[in-house]
């Protein structure tokens, strides 16, 4: 269901009033940079991270998610207190004379879309949380898409690009990992994998290993490389914490270990040639 609301479809930029050109728009990083200030709302940090150019975000069944839609929201979006990212999360400074008075709940929220080209936001909600309560509170609104859960991936489509949002107290847990500076470099949220179950209480005590990278990039992962039997004393001949419960990502060091010694398994094989 599609819910239009052209009456109400006041200017929402606050941060520029000359529409977007094409020359600035064919600027990928200008125009879809990845560097957003966190949004702080409510006692709680929204940190949104770029994912692929022109894409949409889509939910681990390959879903899209439902949006509204704020148009309007120039060229740069990465300006504190403006872009798509402070107005899916707060609000825009006309909600009030448009009649919007009860914003969707924000930890609903799972990203947004921007279009350079139409200066538009598409602000991401899972499944089932809009409604016409919210309908003055955008432009339009999309009901129809089924995404539920955090964003998974991406689905090509030109014209927009998908930004992922974690949302984590801003007031961390003392001690551990999980409380490091964020290392987006590295980690999909910012941090190690195991700071995403149950709190981080299983994490070991050094950083894990890295999981941002591009979608179908190879060696990433050194528990996927050949077998060293002679560098290491297991079955497979990875690293011991290749095989723990939960897998590499939750239990191996960024970097790989050193080699354990003379291995069992290496005799095993001389053995048997």
């Amino acid at each position: 269901m599609k819910i239009i609301v052209a009456s109400f479809a006041l200017v929402y930029a606050t941060t520029s009033t000359a529409s977007a050109s094409s020359h600035s728009c064919n600027d990928l990083d200008y125009s879809y940079p990845n560097d957003l200030p966190w949004v702080n709302y409510q006692g709680e940090d929204y940190i949104f991270t770029r994912q692929k150019y022109n894409s949409v975000c889509v939910d681990s069944q390959n879903r899209e998610y439902e949006y509204g839609t704020i148009p309007g929201v120039y060229t740069p979006i990465d300006e504190a207190g403006g872009g798509c990212s402070t107005f899916c999360v707060e609000g825009t400074s006309s909600d009030s004379a448009r009649g919007c008075n009860q914003r969707p709940p924000s930890n609903k929220l799972v990203g947004f879309q921007y279009d350079c080209e139409s200066a538009t936001c598409k602000c991401l909600y899972e499944a089932g949380t809009l409604n016409n309560q919210y309908s003055r509170c955008f432009d339009d609104m999309n009901t129809s898409n089924k995404g539920n859960g955090q964003v998974s991936g991406t689905k090509g489509q030109q014209g927009e690009t998908c930004y992922s949002v974690h949302i984590q107290s801003t007031d961390p847990p003392v001690g551990g990992i999980c409380t490091y500076e964020p290392d987006w470099d590295c980690y999909k949220t910012g941090h190690p994998q195991c700071c995403s179950v149950d709190g981080g209480a299983n994490c070991p005590d050094y950083l894990t290993m890295c999981d941002n990278y591009a979608e179908g990039m190879s060696g990433t992962d050194y528990c996927t490389n050949s077998p060293e039997y002679q560098c290491y004393n297991t079955y497979n001949g990875h690293p011991s914490c290749c095989s723990e419960t939960g897998g590499p990502f939750m239990n191996c060091p960024k970097t790989q270990p050193a080699c354990d010694g003379a291995s069992q398994y290496v005799k095993y094989l001389r053995s048997n040639k």
